[in-house]
């Protein structure tokens, strides 16, 4: 695994100047370090195509219903899902796609339940939007990414320097999500695919 490693060094070391063969040298190497299967990796890429699910999340809305005649919402809202690109306005992905209103509902109340102010956007990029996530957007990657990025391509030996190079990287959440995180290199070390430093407080 450290021989192996080393081949990060080489690489950009910001994550946003990674090429499609920087990502897909990292996915092979994950598996051939049996840290995922193809099989999984698949498996999650595939659940993450899955058109959202307009019907639950929009249609079921009595704010959504009372802008149409009864039982013709969900007729509406699959129109205009057949009718979407199936990628996400802001920024293109097909993975991961929520309905989300145009104009938020924080400036016209239950009046923003229509298809016609609807559009699909990623997860990310919804979250990006929310006036409660005021760092949303800052990183490259997600937070639940990147904190695994920082594990596997930097490998810090010490809890502090992985603390370090999460609030380095630009995530601003509660350090619980750190130490949380922190426990795939305490599950690797029995493994004998991680080295853990003495100093390391965890």
């Amino acid at each position: 695994m450290a021989t192996e490693f080393d081949v990060f060094k080489n690489f950009p070391e910001k994550d946003s100047d990674w090429t499609e063969g920087h990502w897909k040298f990292l996915v092979e190497y994950l598996v051939d370090n049996d840290m995922v299967k193809y099989k999984e990796l698949a498996s999650l890429v595939l659940g993450h195509l899955n058109p959202s699910q307009v019907g639950t999340s929009v249609a079921s809305k009595k704010t959504f219903q009372s802008h149409y005649p009864p039982r013709k919402c969900w007729e509406a809202v699959r129109q205009w899902h057949f009718e979407q690109t199936g990628k996400c306005a802001d920024c293109g992905t097909r993975l991961e796609l929520q309905a989300d209103h145009i104009i938020p509902r924080e400036e016209l109340g239950d009046e923003a339940d229509y298809v016609d102010n609807l559009t699909l956007r990623c997860r990310r990029c919804n979250v990006i939007k929310r006036p409660s996530h005021k760092h949303g957007g800052e990183t490259y990657l997600t937070a639940e990414a990147a904190l695994m990025w920082i594990l596997f391509t930097k490998r810090p030996s010490t809890y502090q320097e992985f603390y370090h190079l999460c609030r380095e990287y630009g995530m601003t959440m509660a350090s619980v999500r750190f130490e949380e995180a922190w426990a795939m290199a305490k599950w690797l070390e029995r493994e004998g695919k991680y080295i853990i430093g003495e100093g390391s407080k965890y």
